[in-house]
Formats: structure tokens, sequence, C-alpha cells
């Protein structure tokens, strides 16, 4: 017996409106509950409904891994499996999700209902898997005759947009309390492992948690959208926590984020200023790829960037400084000169490797020595501590 006897197979796609409004029609004059889509070039795989079967009952459209008949193989983009709406957006601008392999009758008339003229593939994909119950396989379900294509352009825009307006959180357990991170589609290093469920650099945060324990004051230079800023705030349980990003759409994620996960001690008075060496203005530069975490500040006279110098902001002495600020660590850290000599915190920093001889300079001068080294491709992180 079929695994699932009540099918219909079809040709169509989501953003082709027509095939999917004949699709429906078909599938309701035959009287079946599931659809199964494949796009044009496409076929579904011989053994698509025994694999997809035992997730019919559970979900209302199952989504799977594409295979090229020629060689036999799953396309390695098409490999990811997920069932979170939340991971929808990452899995479509890193991995590919395809067609609906397989998709209850109901959920599609309901997919097609008013007010979907005009919508965009982009736009469906959405409204399904925020609005039924969907579920990625990695599992093959359909094979093709040509290697699938990503994202176009205006599909990786129109994804980015949605984020922008539509923030989606991605929750991160740690023990027993579930944080939630901002997904922006724009960190890729960061959100990479925050897809997986976990803190970025969470070995790093571990020995810090460790090394500095609860109730310490922390400064959070360069906090990007707040992954070391909730880490501090919630699993360190730090007493207060003073995040700087001036990054203006990098600020308003990490503020939406301190927001959602309701931290009390995090003080968002300095958010929008950068760290310098000296009190002035610059501007924000954005990446090539528009990555948030490679944007870096240039001077600027007329700059909206506000840039001021802990020594002149800090009214309480932290028990830890972080900084990465994408090669302006140096600038930072001659910024914090009354604040360091005093306080004496402990120092998490990233250095570039062009900056690693001034750095050793800065070490012999502040009375500082390394601890641990964090290598990685050009740069490293530093946990420095005082010597006295």
């Amino acid at each position: 017996m079929r695994p699932v006897p009540n099918v219909v197979g079809v040709e169509a796609r989501l953003g082709d409106l027509a095939a999917m409004r004949a699709a429906l029609r078909r599938a309701e004059a035959e009287g079946a509950d599931w659809l199964s889509f494949v796009a044009p070039g496409e076929r579904l795989a011989e053994e698509a409904e025994m694999l997809a079967a035992p997730a019919l009952p559970l979900f209302d459209a199952v989504f799977g891994a594409i295979r090229a008949p020629a060689s036999g193989t799953v396309w390695r983009l098409s490999r990811l499996a997920f069932e979170a709406p939340e991971r929808l957006p990452h899995a479509l601008l890193h991995w590919w999700v395809g067609e609906p392999r397989f998709i209850r009758r109901t959920v599609l008339a309901d997919l097609l209902a008013a007010g979907d003229e005009g919508a965009t593939r982009i736009e469906r994909l959405f409204r399904l898997w925020t609005g039924a119950r969907c579920i990625k396989l990695a599992a093959p379900l359909a094979e093709t005759l040509v290697e699938p294509l990503g994202l176009d352009a205006d599909e990786r825009r129109a994804v980015l947009e949605r984020l922008a307006a539509e923030p989606v959180f991605l929750p991160v357990r740690h023990g027993e309390t579930i944080y939630r991170l901002p997904y922006t589609g724009r960190n890729a290093g960061i959100e990479r492992e925050q897809t997986r469920g976990q803190f970025f650099e969470a070995e790093e945060l571990s020995i810090l948690k460790e090394r500095v324990g609860p109730g310490a004051r922390v400064v959070d230079v360069g906090a990007n959208t707040g992954n070391h800023t909730v880490f501090f705030a919630g699993p360190m349980r730090a007493a207060r926590v003073l995040p700087f990003e001036p990054a203006p759409d990098t600020a308003l994620a990490l503020s939406r984020t301190v927001a959602i996960n309701r931290l009390g001690n995090v003080d968002l008075a300095q958010l929008g200023k950068g760290v310098g060496a000296a009190p002035g203005r610059m501007r924000v530069v954005a990446s090539e790829r528009g990555g948030l975490g490679a944007a870096h500040l240039v001077d600027d006279p007329k700059g909206t960037i506000e840039v001021v110098r802990l020594d002149d902001v800090l009214t309480e002495a932290p028990g830890l400084l972080k900084i990465d600020v994408e090669g302006m660590e140096l600038e930072v850290l001659a910024g914090a000169e009354a604040t360091i000599r005093r306080a004496r915190p402990l120092i998490f920093v990233e250095i570039a490797n062009a900056n690693t001889a001034r750095f050793l300079d800065w070490l012999a001068l502040a009375g500082y020595g390394i601890e641990r080294i964090f290598s990685d491709k050009g740069h490293a992180n530093y946990l420095i501590a005082p010597r006295d």
C-alpha cells in the first residue's frame, strides 16, 4: 500500500499563482487531501511518499532535499533540516528551501485566499511557515536535472527587508533559561552559531563567566546586536551592563533584544554612540557585503555618530571591559586610560593582526598581561588582566 494514497501530483511553484490555483481545483475535483509540488525541471523522488509519510500526520507542509539523478547525490545546500519558523530566513539566505513537496489541500486553499493577488514566492513562503505547521526534511523528496538556483537579488532583498520590518528572534538555551537573539540576515558568522541554539563565542563567554563571576559591572564596547550583552546580563548575572553600539540599524536590533529578554540590568543610555581616544564625530561605513559586524567608523566632522571617551562617560568602575571595534581597539583603550589605571578591570579585547605590535606596547605600559588567546582569521581575542 502507498504510504500516502490520497495525494495528487502537480507541476507548480509558490511563485506561480495561476498554476497553484489550477492545482487546487484539480485536487478538489479528485477529492485529494494532499498535493505534491514539483517545479519545472523537477520530479518527485520515487521514495518521496515513504520518506515524507512519518511527517504527514504532524505537519501541514513538508519540504525536503533535492537529488541529482546523474550523480545520485543530494545537493549539499538542500540538506538543512528544521521546523522552527524563525529558522526560515537563514535557510533562505544561506541554504535552499525549494517548494513544499507535500501540502494539505486545505492549507493551500487558505494560502490562496482573498488578498493573495500580487504576492511573491517569498511572501507566500513566510505566510505558509508562520501560519501552518511546516517541516524541512534532509531526506531527498525530489530530483532535478540541473543544479537548483538560490535566491535572486530581489528575493534576497525581500527577505532582508522583511527581517528589518518584522524582527525574528532565535531561541538560545543556557541552563534552564531560553534567551532570544535577533536574526538580521546581516551577521553571518554570529548568526550561524545562534541558529544552532548557542551563543556566538560560547567558549570565550563560558571562560569569562567563570573568571568574572556574578555581580560585575560590565562595559560592552562594540556590542553589535547583543550576543555578549545578553550573556553578560543573563547567564553571567552582571549587576549592570553598559553597551556601546554606534551603527543605527545594529543599535535598534540590540535595543529590541534587551526588551524581548526583559533585561533590567542593561543600561541603554550610551546606545548609538561610538567610543574612541577623543570626543568627536564619525560616520558608519558599511562593509562591502553589508554585514553588520564588519561595519566601521571613520572620522567625519559632519558625521551623525557622536564619539566619546570612556573616561568621560563612565560613572562606575567596571569589573570587565569588552572591546570589539573593527580595528579601533587601541583608540578605545587610549580613551579609557584613567579608568583602566584606577579600576584595573579584566579586559576582553579583539585585536586586529595589524595592531598586534601596538597592543604589545600597550600591555607593557598599562601593566597588563595576557591570560588567554583565542585566535581567528585576521584577528585574535585576548583576555588580559592586571599584572599587579
